[in-house]
């Protein structure tokens, strides 16, 4: 029996989320291009972190910079890691679930997402 490995409860919903993936060899540059080129679905939400479908296969362990549209709030921008990443059912692989687990956030992106989340509690 697996148990439940969540801490925050989430949020189900869905709203687009822009996205890159780090390349690490490339580190600097791509820290300071702010440049989102690629979009995915986000399926749930929590504190700690988004579910995801994309296009693309992530592997566990990669980072990404994300952009996050919440409604009726600013957007949230924050980098967070790949926990898992498996193929969406039905998919025919072309689409991909993800588990993305933030990385430490700014305090006024995490306000902002926590007031959102009580606020649909």
């Amino acid at each position: 029996m697996k148990l439940e490995q969540r801490k925050d409860s989430r949020l189900v919903f869905s709203v687009p989320v822009h996205y890159k993936v780090f390349n690490l060899d490339n580190l600097e540059k791509d820290i300071q291009d702010p440049t989102l080129n690629f979009k995915a679905v986000l399926q749930d939400l929590s504190l700690g972190g988004i579910q995801v479908v994309s296009a693309h296969s992530f592997q566990p362990g990669a980072v990404l910079e994300l952009e996050i549209s919440i409604p009726g709030e600013k957007l949230v921008r924050t980098v967070a890691k790949v926990v898992w990443c498996k193929p969406a059912s039905q998919s025919n692989g072309a689409e991909f679930n993800s588990g993305i687990q933030f990385i430490p956030m700014y305090e006024e992106d995490l306000i902002k997402l926590n007031q959102y989340l009580k606020r649909r509690a």
